[in-house]
């Protein structure tokens, strides 16, 4: 006869598969804070359709490309890049100067907000997806829709649709967020806003502006 336990435990299962940040992650996810045009961060004193740098700060395409994601990627690594039409060509370089081989678009967000543009009415923005090596395995779901059409909430910040279905399609690997707004399960975030379990702090890319909720992990990531 199984016995049973007079006082269960409380506490909550473990989501992460160790302590500590690995020093290697098989699955990377981010949004850079592209620089449009060299505007000044303004902290969010602007309305909310304003650009990027109204909201937090941004990185021209140079200092993104200059940081060694390589140092973080596992031998066979997959990365999920944020961007939008003007800047996918930048995008794919960024991708590129990371160690990663540009493969194609991952998912496409109808943000039920149409912008002018100069040729055609913009409303969706693109997630594109390069390897290192191979996809890492073993592979999770193999059926995610491409394509979802949401309304936008904060700004620029993605809907959790995306990395729930990357999660589905990589359950077992290490992952990270770079560029973060939110933490999630399971993953390691690091970002300008993040905050909650599994989020962490980069060193040499903080800032004033990082919220004191952010978890300092003991080894810093190697940036």
């Amino acid at each position: 006869m199984k016995q049973q336990t007079l006082f269960p435990s409380t506490e909550k299962p473990n989501p992460y598969k160790q302590t500590e940040p690995p020093q290697k992650f098989d699955v990377i996810y981010c949004d850079p804070p592209w620089d449009y045009d060299g505007r000044t961060f303004l902290d969010g004193k602007a309305h909310e359709t304003g650009a990027a740098s109204d909201h937090y700060p941004t990185m021209k395409p140079d200092e993104l490309k200059e940081m060694n994601v390589i140092h973080l990627c596992a031998d066979k690594c997959i990365c999920y890049m944020w961007t939008t039409g003007p800047q996918l060509d930048v995008s794919i370089e960024v991708l590129k100067a990371w160690g990663f081989k540009y493969k194609t678009i991952a998912f496409v967000w109808n943000k039920g907000l149409i912008n002018p543009g100069y040729y055609t009415l913009s409303c969706i923005e693109i997630c594109i997806v390069g390897t290192r090596n191979a996809i890492p395995k073993p592979r999770g779901t193999r059926n995610e829709h491409q394509y979802l059409s949401r309304p936008r909430e904060r700004h620029s910040a993605k809907p959790t649709e995306f990395i729930e279905r990357i999660t589905r399609m990589h359950p077992e690997q290490d992952k990270l967020e770079l560029f973060s707004r939110r933490a999630h399960q399971g993953w390691h975030c690091w970002g300008h806003d993040a905050k909650g379990e599994g989020a962490v702090t980069i060193p040499r890319l903080e800032n004033n502006n990082t919220p004191d909720i952010v978890q300092n992990v003991l080894w810093p990531l190697p940036f």
